[in-house]
């Protein structure tokens, strides 16, 4: 058996070789996103000692599901120094989001280390580590891969704790130090809050009561949370997504994550040998994790299905990287689901059903990498048509002015003036209303998006005068409010 210094070594030299992997291939510039942009600006207000809330953002209640009126702080916070000595670098920021990356596989190699032999640990952090889909989100300045990191050290934390021989001094150390974990996991996403649920059901099963241990990681991570309320960002913002929730995106949410989960596995070419190996990496989870829970139930246990749960019925579907937290345990599942169920009589057949099963997935991601495209990103915001209409903007309009388009963050950022989008009103007046409401001056269609917007200026064409036009896009100066409908 590996000594403990060599297998840190392999799998820091490992972690190593994944990194150089995504710090050569990180791309300049970003997509129109729009998360990023609220990020950024949070933290450019940090640095410039601007009121933290103040974006330029102007929310439509009429659009809840696009963006609250604040994010978290602890990203922010995150790139603020990046932001105070290089501006709005992306490939600095870029940087940060892979080594938080390297961060979080280390982490889970700590949280399972002990749970899985050494090879399947190796498969572990290889299959997690090289994802095509990983592998791409670096080029996203977005909180998913910090609040990852977070989320893994406050499990890693936590069976430590348990697993500890507690003095008092321990013991209050471990509150702070998980309260002040389990805080940054919630204050890089708002997600991170169930830990704490996690965590107090947890101490439940293992102790048949709630322990004081658990009481006061609550009520210290409570207090961090009711500061960042007052000072930064209160999860109030998201009432108004929660009014939209109903049965039907509920199960909408079920199929669109599912689908998500299926993309994993995407080999680019071939989609049988896609669902073949989404299946068998499905059905290997669910035994692993059935056959551990039976010995001996963690945290883990724990936090999977109820973080599922909670992407669930969360109103507004975000794609694969709301998944992300999950991901590490279902593959760590399907090992064990490998290792513990007996398959086979003997270990000569079970170890080249081992390596037909690794070559599988070498083969699936080797065939996406194929596909993926490793230039600059050529449709986003630093594309020659959107530098020039944030520049027009910057020299042309004055900062009172609020500018209707579909991106209001991205556009706030970029230009420093106000924005908020549009909705698709039923009624013409209503949305005439709502620009009269927030004194917009300025309207921005998408010319290749000859969508509702497009077909309400066409409409009103008498009240928009056209001030600027590139081949992405076309500004209009509001000239009236129309009153006849």
């Amino acid at each position: 058996m590996a000594s403990n210094k060599v297998i840190i070594l392999t799998i820091v030299a490992i972690i190593i070789i994944i990194g150089i992997f995504n710090f050569l291939t990180i791309k300049d510039g970003h997509d129109w996103g729009g998360d990023f942009s609220m990020y950024i600006h949070h933290a450019k207000n940090i640095v410039e000692g601007v009121d933290y809330r103040d974006t330029g953002y102007i929310y439509n209640p009429n659009v809840p599901l696009l963006a609250p009126r604040t994010y978290p702080p602890v990203f922010p916070l995150l790139l603020a120094p990046i932001y105070k000595w290089f501006g709005l670098n992306f490939i600095i920021m870029k940087i940060e989001i892979v080594l938080f990356f390297l961060l979080f596989l280390f982490m889970i190699f700590l949280v399972f280390k002990d749970k899985i032999p050494f090879k399947y640990l190796i498969v572990f952090i290889i299959i997690i580590g090289f994802n095509p889909i990983f592998f791409d989100f670096k080029n996203n300045v977005l909180s998913d891969i910090p609040f990852l990191f977070f989320n893994y050290l406050s499990i890693f934390l936590i069976n430590k704790a348990h697993q500890s021989e507690k003095t008092w001094k321990l013991q209050i150390l471990y509150v702070v130090i998980i309260s002040i974990s389990i805080y940054l996991a919630y204050g890089t996403r708002s997600l991170g809050i169930i830990l704490i649920p996690c965590l107090i059901i947890y101490d439940i099963i293992r102790n048949k009561k709630l322990s004081i241990f658990t009481i006061a990681i609550t009520f210290l991570t409570g207090i961090f949370i009711a500061l960042q309320s007052v000072f930064f960002h209160s999860d109030i913002v998201y009432l108004d997504s929660f009014a939209q929730l109903s049965p039907r995106i509920i199960l909408n949410n079920i199929s669109a994550y599912s689908s998500s989960f299926f993309s994993l596995w995407d080999n680019g070419y071939i989609l049988f040998f896609q669902i073949v190996l989404f299946i068998t990496i499905c059905w290997l989870a669910i035994v692993g994790y059935f056959v551990t829970i039976k010995g001996s139930i963690t945290i883990s246990h724990i936090f999977l299905p109820l973080y599922l749960v909670s992407i669930i019925f969360f109103p507004g579907y975000q794609g694969i990287r709301y998944l992300f937290p999950a991901v590490p345990l279902f593959v760590y599942y399907a090992l064990v689901g490998f290792k513990k169920f007996n398959f086979f009589k003997r270990k000569k057949i079970q170890l080249t059903a081992f390596i037909i099963l690794i070559i599988a997935i070498i083969i699936s991601y080797a065939g996406k990498y194929t596909t993926i495209d490793y230039g600059p990103i050529r449709e986003g915001v630093t594309k020659e048509e959107s530098v020039e209409i944030f520049n027009y903007i910057k020299e042309n309009t004055s900062k009172e002015d609020i500018i209707i388009f579909i991106k209001p963050r991205v556009l706030s950022l970029f230009t420093g003036r106000s924005s908020s989008v549009y909705h698709e009103a039923q009624d013409d007046k209503d949305l005439w209303n709502y620009i009269k409401e927030i004194n917009a001056t300025y309207l921005i269609v998408v010319i290749l998006d000859r969508g509702f917007l497009y077909d309400f200026v066409e409409k009103y064409n008498n009240n928009f005068e056209e001030v600027y036009s590139n081949a992405d896009f076309k500004m209009y100066r509001i000239k009236q409010i129309a009153t006849n409908f």
